[in-house]
């Protein structure tokens, strides 16, 4: 499976999930390291114009992909998503909880969730402390190409 990650030029190539470590998102608490994908390459533009204004989404930003065995894949297991706090920004603890823990349990590679800007796709979640992420091969990053009628 080919899973698709965007980011700024000078942190692409950085699989170490240092961002969501500082930071925190949606599926993990700051302090808790994660790589977010998704499962195509339109998912990550979304994702990321959904943070920010269309006329910051310049050539600074380029995209990978990363092909993901399915036996590295696990669904999102024992979790409610008709409640709706799982959509709320900033994050809510429930979210960030699950995936956390899901990290610290260090089972699988890749967790997929739904998207909350898109529920019926999905974001494929890393653990990039797990040993199997090191056996992925991942593309050289790429420049976006995006028409520009999606800046006005």
């Amino acid at each position: 499976m080919k899973i698709f990650r965007i980011a700024k030029k000078k942190y692409i190539t950085d699989l170490s999930g240092e961002g969501a470590r500082m930071y925190g998102g949606r599926w993990n608490r700051a302090g808790d390291g994660m790589l977010y994908f998704s499962e195509n390459l339109s998912l990550c533009v979304l994702e990321l114009l959904v943070h920010m204004d269309y006329q910051y989404f310049t050539e600074m930003y380029q995209f990978i992909s990363l092909e993901l065995p399915e036996k590295n894949l696990q669904s999102l297991k024992n979790f409610d998503l008709k409640t709706p706090e799982w959509r709320m920004n900033p994050p809510a603890l429930i979210t960030q909880d699950y995936g956390s823990g899901w990290l610290k349990n260090n089972e699988n590679l890749a967790l997929a969730v739904p998207s909350a800007v898109l529920p019926s796709e999905k974001n494929i979640l890393i653990n990039p402390l797990h040993a199997d992420l090191s056996k992925c091969n991942v593309s050289f990053p790429q420049s976006l190409d995006i028409d520009a009628r999606l800046y006005r």
